[in-house]
């Protein structure tokens, strides 16, 4: 496993960057971390007709209907107000989530209890949510101190709905997006 120092968040394979260590580090710009993972996110938009966006590219981990780019990016957009909501509360005084708030430990289940949140919405409406979403995380996350937002208990949450969620997708979405390139 390498060190972040010197990686490039925008074109280093997605798998490097998962491996990768000091995330969390004081050396590390956390705001200009998520921006760099969020444009990449954002660029697997860029050119897809709706097509795109409806096409089978992943199978569900709870056996529903295989997942689609629309899916993907959807479910990250609950995932942003989810994670809005939580860090908000534990912002406040209250603590912060345990596994078992979600569907008792089960986020397959979870996430794919989730899509009927996004049923039957355009590829258009689920990128204006995401990016709305987006915002309102960052406007829950933006007022913390960086020491808050690196301590222990609020790490694994706050860097997974801003970093970590976004590196998981994009190691599905990216090689699906270079096989549809290649064909």
């Amino acid at each position: 496993m390498g060190d972040l120092a010197g990686l490039d968040l925008r074109r280093t394979p997605i798998a490097e960057l998962r491996e990768a260590r000091g995330w969390r580090s004081a050396a590390r710009d956390f705001w200009a971390d998520e921006a760099a993972m969020w444009d990449r996110f954002t660029a697997q938009w860029a050119d897809l007709d709706d097509a795109a966006w409806l096409a089978p590219l992943a199978k569900s981990d709870a056996g529903g209907p295989d997942w689609t780019l629309l899916d993907h990016v959807a479910h990250l957009a609950g995932w942003a107000e989810v994670g809005a909501d939580y860090i908000g509360r534990a912002r406040d005084g209250g603590g912060w989530p345990r596994d078992e708030d979600f569907a008792g430990g089960d986020f397959d289940r979870f996430n794919e209890d989730q899509r009927a949140a996004w049923v039957g919405r355009t590829p258009a409406d689920v990128r204006a949510w995401a990016v709305e979403a987006h915002r309102g995380l960052l406007a829950v996350v933006r007022p913390l101190p960086l020491e808050m937002i690196r301590a222990e208990a609020a790490w694994g949450w706050v860097f997974m709905v801003l970093h970590g969620h976004l590196l998981d997708h994009l190691g599905t979405l990216e090689p699906w997006l270079a096989s549809r390139a290649g064909a």
